[in-house]
């Protein structure tokens, strides 16, 4: 009864499927970033389930511009142009929907990267993907159980979404109404008990409730985050703490 009542409010809410590792083909993201240098130090350099990602990394809507998103689809952290450095929907591009996204709900336009990334591995396809993958971008209304509501169907919608929905038990670990919240331990579908040491962390695991060490969930949303961190450090399109 609980996994099915989990589900009916992933559905109504907007929560993601489970991220597990056979839905993940980028095998370069199981790869840890190396810690010691001083880069993307404002992610862990060792994974903590309790601690994922900093509420001020969160919420840092203004870590990136339009030109700073674009850049880094053009030059991402494999080494190749994702193809959403060309998409283009309705004569907007990628790059403008993702920041635009984010900003709407005062959060981290790094965080709809990784999310994409760790629900489908868009940023890392060169070529465009199939459509079904597309419209399930960054997993938003889209339960364990299969299917998505057709009116998150695409890269806007998923991205407007996805952003809306980790905006949502963000503040739902503020105000005490969420499902995760900081201070609050609680089972994940691996199962493991974890509680958040803040509202960011409650948020990612209300959007995806499994840990996943090394294999997916969490774990590849930490270790993602880093990667992207790291490399926009290192090109100069956010400064080095």
């Amino acid at each position: 009864m609980g996994r099915r009542l989990t589900i009916l409010i992933a559905v109504v809410l907007g929560a993601c499927a489970a991220d597990l590792p056979d839905e993940h083909d980028e095998p370069a993201d199981f790869e840890e970033v190396p810690a010691g240098d001083g880069k993307a130090d404002t992610v862990s350099a060792t994974f903590n389930p309790n601690t994922v990602l900093t509420d001020a990394l969160f919420i840092d809507s203004t870590a990136m511009d339009v030109s700073d998103m674009q850049e880094f689809l053009e030059n991402t952290p494999y080494g190749t142009t994702s193809w959403l450095a060309t998409h283009t929907v309705n004569g907007v591009s990628a790059a403008q929907m993702i920041v635009d996204a984010a900003r709407a709900e005062s959060i981290n336009p790094l965080l709809l990267l990784t999310r994409m990334q760790v629900e489908a591995t868009l940023v890392s396809k060169t070529t465009t993907p199939s459509q079904t993958r597309i419209n399930t971008a960054l997993g938003c209304a889209c339960p364990d159980t299969g299917g998505c509501a057709s009116q998150y169907r695409g890269l806007a919608a998923q991205l407007t979404c996805g952003a809306r929905t980790l905006r949502r038990w963000y503040d739902g670990s503020v105000d005490a109404s969420g499902e995760w919240r900081r201070g609050v331990a609680k089972k994940t579908l691996d199962p493991k008990l974890v509680t958040p040491t803040n509202h960011a962390t409650a948020s990612l695991y209300a959007y995806t409730p499994w840990v996943l060490t090394n294999r997916g969930g969490n774990w590849l949303v930490w270790n993602v985050t880093r990667k992207y961190v790291r490399h926009a450090e290192d090109t100069g399109l956010i400064p080095t703490p």
